[in-house]
């Protein structure tokens, strides 16, 4: 939630729940407690997660506008905001 607040003006967050063992409603109390004010997607089908070849959760993806994965990992990297950085430098 930190770097949405010190990003979320350059950069877009998408959050995207993959809808293993949830359901629609606990997916949203989930988002609303945790104050995600960016948008979220329950991909309750898979869809997403087999486009960009999800093999587990949590995955973190940074993809730059032209559809370049610049970063994916099970973990957020301690210079996760450098990775940001470089979409919009």
């Amino acid at each position: 939630m930190e770097l949405y607040k010190k990003l979320g003006n350059k950069v877009e967050f998408i959050g995207i729940n993959v809808g293993i063992n949830e359901r629609l409603e606990g997916v949203r109390q989930y988002v609303m407690s945790s104050s995600m004010n960016f948008p979220n997607i329950f991909d309750k089908e898979g869809k997403i997660i087999r486009a960009f070849g999800v093999m587990g959760t949590p995955t973190h993806i940074v993809i730059s506008r032209k559809g370049v994965i610049r970063y994916r990992d099970a973990t957020m990297p301690e210079d996760l905001e450098r990775h940001l950085r470089e979409l919009y430098d």
